[in-house]
């Protein structure tokens, strides 16, 4: 028969031998992770590759734009700076204009009484 001790060994090396395979299983599982990945970074590096012309092309527009872009929105800040600068000046002006319009109205109506003070156009006499 066998002993206790027997069955502990029997355990001890039966999970250590599914210890190794799962080891080994995990080993091989890795291996071809990285050999995928060596695959994939190789295709992505020849892509890159193929295309460098086209990349630093783009590049190169990307920057031309941005650089257009930037002075296109410079000149229209200048535009609209310039453009409230007129219309606020307009507008003093009108007031300014409206302002002496109103006194030159206030005088001629004084102008008008006085006269019509001093010679009076009543029908009646």
């Amino acid at each position: 028969m066998y002993s206790l001790q027997d069955f502990g060994t029997f355990v001890l090396y039966f999970f250590g031998i599914l210890a190794i395979i799962a080891v080994i299983i995990a080993i091989i599982a890795l291996a071809n992770a990285l050999f995928n990945i060596n695959k994939l970074v190789k295709r992505v590096d020849g892509l890159i590759e193929k295309n460098e012309d086209n990349i630093t092309e783009t590049v190169d527009n990307v920057n031309e734009v941005t650089t257009t872009v930037k002075n296109g929105v410079d000149r229209a800040e200048a535009t609209v700076d310039a453009v409230e600068e007129y219309i606020c000046e307009t507008i003093i002006t009108v007031g300014e204009k409206t302002d002496s319009f109103f006194d030159f109205i206030s005088i001629t109506k004084q102008i008008i009484k006085t006269v019509f003070k001093i010679f009076p156009f009543d029908k009646k006499k």
